[in-house]
């Protein structure tokens, strides 16, 4: 795949060979190392190296296009003082030194859209007989909200370091749940018809819901990520009646069949839980079989959105990695 990042070497060359590219500093060891842990998380991301030789990256960050993260990277890396800094990569695009604009395309050659399903935008893929497999990304929603230009969850990127390419269920409003569902799990069929090996549904909140709502239907898959899922509004809301809700996840976790591997995480203070759905996922799958891994109130993250942090992807990216690709479960899993 053209613009792919397959190796840290691919840095260690002295220019992208454009004539308006710069000449930049070489990568020292230290910076070398800063590149492959860049490459486990996921986009908007910029990797950008000092006069010194030293690295400044900056990763998931939101917005329509790369252009948030190219900013804040090369702005603290001018700000430690040590000019010129050179950007040495955006997304998974190498373009050292290079205009970023005119070396990645907004839109990946031969990343056709997959029914509702689209391409991440300003992301190099591999298509359907290259890539080791498809995870699709489901973002959250708040109404009033659109949430389409928000970022996948860091950890995210160990699937793409793996050869996996990245599409995303963008949903600006939201007034159809079973039929959100319905047509992820049609694109999912679409997309093993194209050709792709493996299948991953990835998502937080409103995103985890319909992924697991999409398998409950019978969607394709190899393996669904739930972060936190939520389907109805804040607990303080519902005025203390949560018995619907309830009823709704043990119906969803319920109708969840044998063969895909399931992750499920839920944090401590979040104003979406009801309360005992681990509880009840883990009394399903016990009865089904289904192959899980519950992660239940995290030691040290909190609150709806903990699933964002980078220190959950540091923590927790390469247990769910190793899961749901290999199905091995490792600690902290």
């Amino acid at each position: 795949m053209k613009g792919l990042i397959v190796a840290v070497a691919a840095l260690l060359m002295a220019s992208s060979g454009t004539a308006a590219a710069q000449q930049p500093a070489p990568l020292n060891a230290e910076a070398a190392r800063s590149l492959s842990d860049f490459q486990n998380f996921g986009p908007h991301r910029a990797f950008v190296i000092g006069a010194d030789g030293r690295a400044t990256w900056q990763v998931g960050a939101g917005g329509a296009d790369p252009g948030n993260a190219v900013n804040i990277t090369l702005k603290r890396c001018e700000e430690r003082g040590k000019p010129p800094c050179t950007l040495h990569v955006v997304n998974n695009y190498t373009v050292t030194g290079a205009d970023w604009r005119a070396q990645v395309p907004a839109r990946s050659a031969d990343a056709p859209d997959i029914g509702r399903v689209r391409p991440e935008p300003y992301w190099s893929m591999r298509g359907p007989k290259l890539a080791a497999g498809l995870i699709v990304w489901s973002h959250g929603y708040r109404a009033g909200k659109d949430s389409t230009d928000s970022a996948p969850q860091a950890w995210i990127g160990r699937f793409t370091r793996m050869g996996y390419d990245l599409y995303r269920f963008d949903r600006e409003w939201i007034v159809d749940w079973a039929g959100d569902a319905t047509a992820l799990s049609e694109a999912v069929r679409k997309a093993r018809e194209m050709g792709y090996r493996r299948v991953v549904l990835a998502g937080q909140s409103a995103g985890a819901w319909v992924s697991l709502a999409a398998l409950a239907r019978g969607a394709p898959v190899d393996g669904v990520i739930s972060i936190a899922a939520a389907h109805h509004g804040e607990v303080i809301k519902m005025r203390n009646d949560t018995t619907r809700a309830r009823s709704e996840w043990q119906n969803v976790v319920g109708a969840l069949k044998p063969g895909p591997r399931v992750v499920l995480v839920n944090f401590a203070d979040d104003a979406y839980d009801v309360g005992g759905r681990m509880a009840d996922a883990r009394s399903a799958f016990a009865k089904s079989g289904l192959d899980a891994v519950v992660i239940d109130n995290p030691e040290g993250f909190k609150g709806h959105g903990a699933g964002n942090d980078m220190a959950f992807a540091r923590k927790f990216g390469g247990c769910i990695e190793s899961f749901i690709d290999k199905g091995t479960k490792q600690p902290p899993c």
